[in-house]
């Protein structure tokens, strides 16, 4: 299962993600070009540092919506498993309605990937809903959110 795979080193792979991350990213992106879809990466691995200071500029720009922020060592960012993905053009809440966020919700699973936040799930995963942002957890175990209503903690059995 991916999620212990993560490792305390920076990752190497593309976008600095986990090798079989990157690779999965590879085939998803390729299959939603030849599906005439693009897929952009706006965020891969961050590092303490990115992240505290992602967090720390949202506390004070956005202190109504940390939820949609982590703190530095809170983040999947940190792990080389997450990405936040988008058009390349619409981002945040209505990037869900653009023919990157419709793909996405549709096959996202067939590469490994879950959207981790799915709508209506907050009070389970801490977060609010982010259509951007996917979390490699390796294919066989992805194929179970085929429907993007199962959160991480269900699958896992801890909500």
């Amino acid at each position: 299962f991916a999620m212990s795979e993560a490792s305390p080193r920076r990752p190497s792979g593309t976008y600095h993600l986990e090798a079989g991350a990157a690779t999965a990213l590879a085939g998803m992106t390729a299959a939603a070009r030849a599906d005439g879809v693009r897929v952009r990466v706006r965020s891969g691995y961050r590092n303490w540092t990115t992240q505290n200071a992602s967090y720390q500029r949202a506390k004070r720009n956005y202190p109504q919506n940390l939820s949609f922020y982590a703190p530095a060592g809170a983040s999947e960012h940190q792990t080389g498993l997450a990405v936040d993905l988008w058009d390349g053009v619409t981002w945040s809440l209505p990037m869900a309605n653009t023919a990157t966020g419709k793909w996405l919700f549709r096959h996202a699973h067939e590469y490994g990937f879950v959207l981790r936040y799915p709508e209506g799930k907050s009070k389970i995963t801490g977060y609010h809903y982010e259509p951007w942002h996917h979390r490699f957890i390796g294919k066989a175990d992805a194929m179970k959110f085929k429907n993007n209503s199962l959160t991480l903690e269900e699958y896992l059995g801890l909500a």
